[in-house]
C-alpha cells in the first residue's frame, strides 16, 4: 500500500512533463505561424514558357559589392537592405536568358530614389506602370519598397514579351509592406512636365550637402529643359534656413544676385556662370530653378511653382 503516493508522484511527474512538452510545441506552433514566409527562390514570378537556371542568390550591405561592384554604395546609402537574384532561361530555347534582381530598399522613397536617379536616356515609359520603364532588353521599375531590374541576355521579342509577363507577375504576387506614397510629386506643377523627369536625391543633391530629401523634374519651355526641386521640411523655419543656406553656397562658389523681372522673386534670383538659380521658401518648402539657360522661361516655371505650393501650404 506504501507504493500507492509513489506512483501518484511518478504519474503527476510524467503529467507535467507531458503538459510541459505540448505547450513548448503550441509556444512553437505559434511562432512559426508568426514567422515571415520567405521564398526559397523567385520560381512564383517565372513567365510561361521559362524555367530557373540558377539557385536564387542573395546579397546584404555587407557583400553586395560582389554583386554590382562599383554602384552598391548607391544603394547602400540609400537603405538597401537584401538583394535577391535568380537566372531564368526558356524552356524552348536556352539562349533567352534573362536575370531578375529584386532590392529590397526598406521604404518606398527610397526605391524611388534609387530607380529615378539611376533611369537611363532614351528609354520608353510603361503608360499601365506608374514607375517603370524598358529598354531594347531590359526592364527598370519600382513596386512598394522594391526597386526591380530584369536584364535580358540578348535583344529578343520573346525575351521582351516573357520580362513583360515578369513585371505584371511582381504586380500582383510580390507583396510590399511600405506602400505610404509619395506626396511630395503631387506637389509639383504638371503643365509642362516631361515624362518620367522627376528625381529624388536623398543627399547633396546639386553638390550642397544642405539640400537632402530633394525632389527634382524637367519642364519644357521653348525647347529647353528647365529644373525645377523642391522639399518639403519640418516647418518654415527650417525651409527658409535651407533656402538661405543654399543660395549663400551659390554665391561662396561664384553666384551673384540678379534682378528679378516679377517681383515675386525679387532677392531669390541669381545668375550662377551665366545660368540663372532661383532659391526660395514657401511654408515648409524649400523650391527653386536649377542651371535654367534662360532666365524668363526660369522665372515663369518659379512662379508655377510658387503658385502650386502656395495652395498646398495653405491646406496644411
Amino acid at each position: 500500500m506504501g507504493s500507492v503516493p509513489g506512483r501518484a508522484k511518478r504519474l503527476e511527474s510524467v503529467i507535467g512533463i507531458c503538459l510541459l512538452a505540448i505547450l513548448l510545441l503550441i509556444a512553437v506552433g505559434v511562432f512559426i505561424k508568426q514567422m515571415p514566409k520567405q521564398k526559397k527562390d523567385l520560381s512564383f514570378l517565372l513567365p510561361y514558357g521559362f524555367k530557373t537556371l540558377s539557385e536564387i542568390e542573395v546579397y546584404n550591405s555587407g557583400n553586395l559589392y560582389e554583386k554590382i561592384n562599383g554602384k552598391a554604395p548607391l544603394y547602400i546609402d540609400a537603405g538597401f537592405t537584401k538583394l535577391s537574384t535568380q537566372r531564368f532561361a526558356s524552356q524552348a530555347d536556352e539562349n533567352l536568358v534573362m536575370e531578375l534582381y529584386i532590392f529590397d530598399m526598406a521604404r518606398t522613397r527610397n526605391a524611388f530614389s534609387v530607380y529615378s536617379v539611376q533611369k537611363r536616356a532614351e528609354v520608353e515609359i510603361l503608360p499601365d506602370m506608374e514607375f517603370a520603364y524598358k529598354t531594347s532588353n531590359a526592364f527598370y521599375l519600382m513596386h512598394g519598397e522594391y526597386y526591380i531590374e530584369l536584364i535580358g541576355f540578348s535583344e529578343s521579342d520573346e525575351l521582351l514579351a516573357a520580362m513583360a509577363e515578369v513585371t505584371r507577375k511582381i504586380r500582383t504576387n510580390l507583396t510590399v509592406h511600405d506602400d505610404a506614397g509619395i506626396p511630395e510629386i503631387e506637389h509639383l506643377p504638371q503643365d509642362n512636365l516631361v515624362p518620367g523627369s522627376i528625381k529624388l536625391y536623398l543627399a547633396s543633391a546639386f553638390g550642397f550637402e544642405g539640400l537632402t530629401d530633394i525632389f527634382a523634374a524637367g519642364y519644357e519651355f521653348n525647347g529647353e529643359t528647365i529644373t525645377a526641386f523642391l522639399s518639403k521640411r519640418p516647418g518654415p523655419r527650417d525651409a527658409e534656413a535651407v533656402a538661405e543656406s543654399y543660395r549663400n553656397f551659390l554665391i561662396e562658389n561664384g553666384a551673384t544676385p540678379k534682378k528679378a523681372a516679377n517681383k515675386t522673386l525679387e532677392g531669390k534670383v541669381l545668375d550662377f556662370y551665366d545660368t540663372t538659380e532661383i532659391v526660395l521658401s514657401i511654408g515648409p518648402f524649400v523650391a527653386g530653378i536649377h542651371e535654367a539657360e534662360n532666365q524668363e522661361s526660369a522665372e515663369k516655371l518659379a512662379v508655377m511653382l510658387v503658385n502650386k505650393l502656395s495652395g498646398t501650404a495653405n491646406n496644411e
